[in-house]
């Protein structure tokens, strides 16, 4: 190719081999596109030659599961059918019971285990949170038992700790370290059981005797509450009401002088309207009375020597009884009142009533007791020895009462 001016033109030569490097370019990049378009098209293909096997192999797989649901629903029908028909036989219902109390213990430890399971404080500190018990309240725990506030107090009142009026509260039973001294007790018990002190005779007439005491004390207050009841000591104090009722009373005052000539004479200043106090404070001989112009105030007949009272409760109110003699002297009586007696109130009586009912209570009880068990005492050879023929023993089925008030308080 030349140019105008007659040169050649050489710049032809010089672009082939880019164009020979942008064939090549196109054609690699062409075999790139059909490759890829290759693998798309496989996987494409793949992907559904999967999804028709995948969706043949769910078919089957479901038509296989329900096959088997089917299969196991009539094995489980036939289990139950024949279940039913086992439950009611002797075997079934000793295991139907057997099966209902292994899942109530279970239940129950479990629901144990929750409530009482380890919390943590706002310290972070694990603690155990025991259940609540708003009658009872939880005080301890000991090897996963509880201790309630009861227990605390029964061995506080057996111990001598706690007086019979005191009400023990979870706030006084810390303070007064009770809780840790009935659990030190339980701790030491229990080490002592397990070492087996308890199968020795010495420990073991000791912790009898300890259980009868506390036997005895817990009957004979079983008995003493049926039997002393406030019905009880209100018809003990209706039916006595008579004996206590002392009669009537007299109000008098009287001049005491050494002589009956002297007694006469007051008589006559009396009738004469002379003053009876002014003549008690200054003639009687009586100087407990005569500052109170001769009051002796209200009393009885049983109160009085015989000669004063027949004279006093033979006089009406108002009169002057006849000049009578007793150790003291000759007595001028006036009579300023009589009354009847009231009843002794049943107030006042009422714990003496309960308390000779309780002893009487204790009386009975065990003279029964005795009777009933054939008691027999064997004294001492000596004491029987001693014994005069005109002093029968006494009866073997019962025990001085002296002696029952006195073990009252250990019987409690």
């Amino acid at each position: 190719m030349k140019t105008p001016d007659g040169k050649e033109f050489q710049d032809a030569k010089r672009a082939r081999p880019l164009i020979k490097a942008a064939r090549v370019v196109a054609a690699i990049a062409m075999i790139i596109l059909r490759a890829l378009g290759k693998f798309i098209i496989t996987v494409w293909r793949l992907a559904a030659a999967l999804d028709s096997a995948l969706w043949r192999a769910s078919k089957l797989a479901a038509r296989k599961a329900g096959t088997a649901a089917l299969i196991a629903t009539g094995w489980a029908l036939a289990a139950c059918r024949g279940l039913l028909r086992w439950l009611p036989t002797r075997s079934g219902r000793a295991y139907s019971a057997f099966s209902g109390i292994v899942l109530i213990i279970a239940g129950l430890w479990i629901i144990d285990y929750v409530r009482a399971g380890p919390s943590v404080e706002m310290s972070g500190q694990s603690v155990l949170r025991p259940p609540i018990d708003e009658e009872d309240p939880i005080l301890a725990r000991i090897e996963g038992r509880y201790v309630h506030l009861s227990e605390i107090e029964a061995a506080a009142r057996a111990g001598g700790f706690l007086r019979e009026d005191e009400t023990l509260t979870p706030e006084s039973a810390f303070s007064r370290e009770l809780v840790e001294a009935y659990v030190e007790q339980r701790l030491l018990a229990r080490a002592a059981l397990n070492s087996g002190l308890q199968r020795t005779p010495q420990v073991f007439r000791r912790v009898n005797a300890a259980r009868d005491h506390v036997l005895a004390g817990a009957f004979i207050e079983d008995r003493m509450n049926a039997s002393v009841t406030p019905e009880k000591v209100r018809q003990l104090y209706d039916s006595t009401a008579g004996v206590t009722r002392l009669g009537d009373e007299v109000r008098a005052r009287h001049i005491v002088v050494a002589t009956g000539a002297e007694a006469d004479e007051i008589v006559k200043l009396l009738e004469g309207g002379a003053d009876f106090g002014e003549l008690a404070r200054s003639r009687s001989i009586d100087r407990a009375t005569a500052p109170l112009g001769g009051e002796v105030g209200w009393f009885t007949k049983a109160m009085m020597a015989p000669a004063f009272a027949n004279a006093a409760f033979s006089t009406a109110p108002g009169n002057v009884a006849a000049p009578f003699q007793t150790e003291f002297g000759w007595h001028v009586l006036e009579i300023l009142g009589r009354r009847a007696t009231s009843d002794v109130p049943f107030e006042a009586v009422k714990d003496n009533i309960a308390e000779y009912l309780r002893l009487r209570t204790i009386d009975t009880t065990i003279a029964e007791l005795a009777e009933e068990n054939q008691v027999v005492y064997f004294r001492p050879e000596e004491e029987a020895s001693g014994a005069s023929a005109s002093n029968p023993p006494p009866d073997l089925t019962r025990t001085d009462a002296t002696d029952r008030r006195s073990d009252e308080g250990t019987l409690r």
